[in-house]
């Protein structure tokens, strides 16, 4: 026990570097609670004819509140993705921020690299900045997902003005698309993004970074290398290195 209590308070004492901002902290927030209660609301009734579906769509007060509650909550979702997209050109126009989620041909020399030493031929694993190829992979993932999911949402919710417009087929089509493409996001941030950004146990007990918004400079130094440097020769006052 007491080596457990001294681990805690030295990592309680160690240097933090700011990583995210508030507006990025909040934002995922918000993006948390509606893609939840999108997936809550949304399975079920991909998979109604289950018994687990139909007590969740009970739960929720019967299928028209269900899929009141799903809607309401894609609203939010389509809100969120055009407030995102508008604060990112304003950043790059404005030249406050770097487009640090471009790929870029060093990412795939950092994944090989990364494999390799997974497999014991590399000696070191990369330098990465702010981002690496993982996480980009899984950032335009969501960005592709998401304009599936709400082109395929407004066609299932205007299907009469969607019907005017494109053939009837599209229809069918964009309800299979839309369930495939839930499906598969629920299973990847599950299967991926949890542990792979939170769960790792590598970043014991649970990374927090993104809702706390900082990160102790050892993970920095460790993880992301490239940023903390520029960090420091732009000044910036969290990533000052200790004192002796």
């Amino acid at each position: 026990m007491p080596s457990d209590v001294s681990s805690s308070a030295e990592r309680r004492a160690e240097p933090w570097v700011v990583r995210f901002a508030l507006p990025q902290r909040i934002e995922h927030l918000l993006l948390v609670v509606s893609f939840t209660l999108l997936v809550l609301t949304g399975l079920p009734q991909r998979f109604a004819a289950t018994g687990w579906a139909q007590s969740m769509i009970w739960a929720f007060g019967g299928i028209d509140s269900t899929r009141l509650i799903h809607r309401a909550f894609a609203v939010m979702f389509m809100v969120e993705g055009a407030w995102h997209a508008a604060w990112v050109t304003w950043l790059l126009a404005t030249r406050r921020a770097r487009p640090s989620m471009l790929p870029t041909p060093r990412d795939v020399t950092d994944s090989v690299r990364q494999i390799g030493y997974y497999l014991g031929i590399a000696k070191a694993e990369p330098a990465y900045d702010r981002y690496d190829y993982r996480q980009k992979f899984e950032y335009w993932g969501v960005v592709w997902g998401g304009v599936v999911m709400v082109v395929t949402g407004l066609i299932m919710m205007f299907p009469t003005r969607a019907a005017a417009i494109l053939p009837g087929e599209f229809i069918p089509a964009a309800k299979e698309a839309h369930g495939g493409e839930a499906l598969l996001a629920f299973l990847v941030i599950v299967t991926w993004h949890l542990y792979g950004a939170h769960l790792n146990p590598h970043r014991f007990p649970a990374d927090t970074t993104i809702f706390t918004g900082r990160i102790t400079r050892r993970r920095m130094e460790a993880e992301h290398p490239l940023e903390l440097a520029r960090m420091v020769d732009r000044g910036d006052p969290s990533a000052r290195p200790p004192e002796a």
